[in-house]
């Protein structure tokens, strides 16, 4: 007589986690993709050239952030790529030096988002009823507010910091990646593995993380590369306004604003700044495009 296994363990997966599984133990599949999807190659070279450049900004920036080292305005030459600022500073340095405060910015605020925001979606999903119908009602009351003006809202009530800057992101969009992994729980959670695993005894913080944290990480993490660039975005509009990376701290938000007010004295001020902001943005965006098209199965079906 055949008997039927008690222990959880033993249940098995769904197909998107074979999905997920044959891509982490299959690195040459993710390079076809590549191959065969320029755009996010594009994007991967754009964002990897991002971080090297942020992690080694003090090596790679030729002067420091605030040296006085040209003419003031000094328009872009040999000495100074980017030209100066009224200061006299080399912008080309700012910017290298900048992109370690903007990235210092938008990666732990996403990180942190992310922590604790794929949990709590997670939870909201799985558990349903009440709690998912309060947490929608909170979610609803927060996307009616436009974004920009409750970040303003909140760093100015907070006071302008780095350190405050990345909690106003952090709270900004943990509802976001709380409602994407909350709509494929809703799903998952009804699939015969869990529910086979609910009732063999499994706990839900054993469930959540063996069943439904693998079929939903897929779009956490495509969603988790587009925020980037929104909070890039984000981190450049508030210090833009002087409610961000303080003067004269490098950062491409405040260079930007400091540079709008001698456009007509030299527009290079305002258009390199501008440059590393699209360019980060358009990276992330098309890195975040091609892990949506890698990790459908659709697509991967007809590959």
């Amino acid at each position: 007589m055949s008997t039927i296994t008690p222990f959880p363990e033993q249940i098995e997966a769904g197909p998107e986690t074979e999905v997920l599984v044959r891509a982490a133990t299959e690195p040459r599949r993710f390079l076809r993709h590549l191959g065969r999807d320029p755009a996010m190659l594009v994007g991967l070279v754009i964002v990897t050239v991002l971080i090297v450049t942020a992690l080694f900004a003090p090596l790679i920036a030729p002067y420091g952030a605030n040296d006085n080292s040209g003419a003031m305005l000094s328009p872009p030459g040999w000495g100074h790529p980017f030209g100066t600022n009224i200061q006299g500073r080399d912008l080309f340095s700012r910017e290298i030096l900048g992109s370690r405060n903007s990235l210092g910015v938008a990666i732990p605020a996403v990180f942190i988002a992310v922590m604790i925001g794929l949990p709590l979606g997670m939870l909201i999903g799985f558990r349903g009823g009440w709690i998912d119908s309060i947490a929608l009602r909170v979610f609803d009351i927060l996307f009616a507010l436009p974004a920009i003006l409750f970040a303003i809202a909140l760093v100015a009530y907070l006071g302008p910091s780095e350190r405050n800057l990345i909690l106003t992101i952090t709270v900004l969009y943990i509802p976001r990646v709380a409602m994407v992994a909350r709509a494929p729980t809703l799903s998952v959670r009804e699939r015969q593995f869990v529910q086979a695993a609910k009732m063999f005894g499994g706990g839900v913080v054993w469930t959540l993380r063996k069943h439904i944290l693998p079929n939903i990480a897929a779009p956490v993490l495509v969603e988790s590369s587009l925020l980037l660039s929104e909070a890039l975005l984000t981190e450049a509009a508030l210090s833009f306004l002087g409610l961000g990376i303080q003067p004269p701290n490098p950062s491409w938000g405040a260079d930007l604003g400091d540079g709008r007010q001698f456009m007509e004295l030299g527009a290079f001020q305002v258009i390199f700044p501008g440059l590393m902001i699209m360019i980060a943005v358009m990276g992330f965006n098309l890195l975040g495009d091609g892990l949506r098209d890698f990790f459908d199965p659709r697509i991967r079906k007809q590959a």
